[in-house]
């Protein structure tokens, strides 16, 4: 039975992932792991210099939130001989996602190709591209539906020429 980590950040592409990892019939996935990754830099982002109280009831509400979305999939997604675990940490993205498939040793991570995170994230290079490049297992990424479909149609607008 495999274990894949499932990195969600509350977008409809990684719910997109999620639903690709439980239906996919080309492994005998039995363990999901769904990740929710706080980026601390969004939290440093809002200037709460001097206000520690404000900033660690910012950071428990995000764990809340994020906590009761990871729950709610769970139930959403639920299927007989599938097992899922949710972990929430702070780290930047990328790292997270690669620290917690380390240690949880998952066999696969299946994520969305865009989600909701910073500007400066795509400055800098996806986190889905990351994590391809420095993932030590393999690595698929879900494009969005509506990507999907504009692909399809351009490729097969390019291949009746």
């Amino acid at each position: 039975m495999k274990k894949v980590l499932v990195p969600i950040d509350l977008s409809s592409v990684s719910e997109e992932a999620l639903q690709f990892a439980v239906d996919c019939a080309c492994s005998d996935t039995g363990y999901l792991v769904l990740l929710h990754v706080v980026d601390y830099m969004d939290i440093a982002s809002l200037g709460l210099v001097g206000l520690a109280n404000r900033e660690q009831e910012l950071r428990e509400e995000m764990i809340k939130e994020a906590q009761q979305h990871l729950d709610e999939l769970t139930k959403k997604y639920a299927r007989k001989g599938l097992k899922f675990k949710t972990r929430i940490v702070f780290d930047r993205p990328w790292r997270g996602i690669i620290n917690i498939a380390i240690e949880e040793q998952v066999d696969a991570i299946i994520m969305g190709s865009h989600g909701r995170g910073r500007v400066a994230e795509s400055l800098l290079g996806s986190v889905a591209g990351r994590v391809v490049h420095e993932a030590p297992v393999p690595v698929t990424i879900i494009r969005p539906k509506a990507m999907r479909d504009r692909l399809i149609k351009h490729w097969h607008h390019i291949g009746k020429e």
